[in-house]
């Protein structure tokens, strides 16, 4: 979808010619250039539509096909195109992304440390998304040795709190968190020596100590919202399920749980099944203790493994995405939203 989205940023001169004005309004002196933002303008590629939907309609024949062969009906490949089906086509509908936004920004309101552009009005439409340009930087900038370790640690910690707001409290997560989508404001304003603020105040022969923590100026701000995860009534709290099993070391609690909810569960080995995976969840849990060594993106790879192994597909939780989000946030953190 990369490819099909341009991306433009249109500055308060570039934009003095334009329309993206109050509807009252005209450009007609200096004083009236004040009423400019810049913008980031997203659209879509004439004929992206019908290329989308041509490669849609050959999946969804190759899956067809693919469950007729014995023993791939467990795969559920007809039910995998449609999931992606619903994601490609909310990612052609740009007023579904301008909703998604203000979702988010009505969720992060009292979060000082993430934030999202603004999607701006009437110059929002099926093929146009009119936004707030925000100035920042990528966080892959940010994630090599050669940065400092107290600011990579920090924006590993934003990181995953946000995260895991986004999953267990409002239940709708950002879907495409790759490196590209997760841009950085205020490094040039961060100091790593930076404390917090202790007060004494004498009221009355009272002292009253007060502790003021030090405002951080680093913030995270997240794009292209297009895609989105949320998980409805039973799907949530099997996932709250497994994640507690994960946290309290029940490995087997974990296989049982996924043969439960399974989709298509064809397993023929149960026990070894529920061994394997405990070993799994113990080995990651004795990792805990060195988390710069645990490779999430290897863990995550081991299980879906398997699951393939074993032919027994875990519950509806968007392996793919939650896969490329964990590996992304956690490159350069201490903290395993896992096995916290």
């Amino acid at each position: 979808m990369d490819e099909g989205i341009h991306r433009n940023a249109l500055s308060e001169e570039q934009m003095s010619g334009s329309q993206l004005t109050t509807k009252t309004s005209s450009v007609d002196n200096l004083d009236e250039m004040d009423h400019l933002i810049p913008v980031a303008i997203k659209v879509l590629h004439p004929g992206l539509v019908h290329q989308v939907q041509i490669d849609l309609l050959l999946m969804k024949m190759g899956s067809k096909i693919i469950g007729l062969f014995p023993g791939f009906k467990w795969l559920s490949m007809t039910e995998i195109v449609e999931e992606f089906e619903k994601l490609m086509t909310q990612q052609l509908d740009l007023r579904y992304e301008a909703r998604n936004l203000e979702r988010f920004q009505k969720n992060f309101l009292d979060v000082d440390f993430v934030k999202f552009p603004t999607p701006l009005h009437p110059f929002v439409t099926r093929n146009i998304l009119v936004e707030t340009f925000e100035e920042s930087e990528p966080i892959s900038q940010y994630l090599h040795a050669e940065v400092s370790t107290v600011l990579r640690q920090r924006l590993a910690k934003m990181g995953i709190d946000m995260l895991l707001k986004m999953v267990f409290v409002d239940n709708f997560v950002h879907a495409d968190l790759h490196p590209g989508n997760i841009l950085v404001q205020g490094i040039t304003s961060f100091n790593a020596g930076r404390k917090d603020q202790t007060a004494i105040v004498d009221m009355c022969d009272t002292l009253i100590v007060e502790v003021q923590p030090s405002s951080c100026p680093l913030r995270l701000m997240l794009l292209d919202t297009g895609i989105v995860a949320e998980l409805k009534g039973a799907d949530l709290q099997n996932f709250k399920a497994v994640f507690a099993a994960v946290v309290q070391g029940q490995g087997e609690r974990v296989a049982e749980l996924i043969l439960h909810h399974a989709r298509a569960n064809q397993c023929q080995d149960i026990e070894r099944f529920k061994a394997e995976m405990a070993e799994l969840v113990t080995k990651a849990r004795m990792n805990t203790v060195a988390l710069g060594k645990l490779q999430v993106a290897n863990l995550l790879s081991s299980v879906f493994k398997l699951l393939m192994v074993h032919k027994a597909p875990g519950m509806k939780y968007c392996q793919r995405q939650e896969t490329r989000q964990e590996e992304q946030m956690l490159t350069s953190g201490r903290t395993c939203p896992m096995l916290v």
